[in-house]
């Protein structure tokens, strides 16, 4: 058996496997002292980590089985762009979390079909905007539709009490993820 500890040190959280203890532990970032946190939460924890991973990586390949869909990765940077708006390849590299020659590759794939078109920032004329075309919209628009048909599926699947569960805790899971 092996429990999860959950660690901030320096200001980074992480998650990482233990041998041994049930127990999860936070490392406190003021006292570095190990304080317990109440047994119920290892397993959740685990369980909720496994669930969420083995979604990510299903929904991944899911999209990938879709000739039709974008990779995961350019539908991200289109995604970015539909979402916040027109910005600079800096600016979308860093809300990415990618370096700048990986945006700038993406990029150039997504305007060679269409999806996204660079124009001037007004304020200042030395700079690119990239912003997402209809045709990048239709494209997002179809990505989602894939994943969102293949929830559908898996969710038919359920008990009306699972489905239950589950609506409950959407609520909770999106401050969860927007607390990131």
């Amino acid at each position: 058996m092996s429990s999860t500890l959950i660690g901030l040190t320096k200001g980074h959280a992480g998650l990482h496997e233990m041998s041994g203890s049930q127990l999860i532990v936070l490392l406190t970032m003021s006292s570095q002292e190990l304080l317990p946190v109440a047994e119920p939460y290892s397993e959740m924890v685990s369980k909720l980590r496994t669930a969420i991973t083995r979604l990510a990586r299903s929904q991944r390949a899911e999209r990938q089985r879709d000739m039709r869909a974008l990779p995961f990765s350019l539908t991200s940077v289109l995604s970015t762009l539909e979402r916040a708006g027109p910005m600079t390849a800096t600016q979308l590299a860093a809300l990415e979390g990618v370096r700048k020659p990986s945006i700038t590759r993406a990029l150039a794939s997504l305007e060679a079909q269409g999806l996204i078109k660079r124009g001037i920032l007004p304020t200042d004329g030395r700079r690119q905007v990239i912003q997402i075309t209809p045709k990048g919209i239709k494209s997002v628009e179809e990505s989602r539709r894939i994943v969102d048909d293949w929830y559908v599926q898996r969710l038919s699947q359920l008990s009306d009490q699972e489905v239950t569960a589950i609506k409950a805790a959407v609520g909770a899971l999106t401050r969860l993820a927007d607390a990131l």
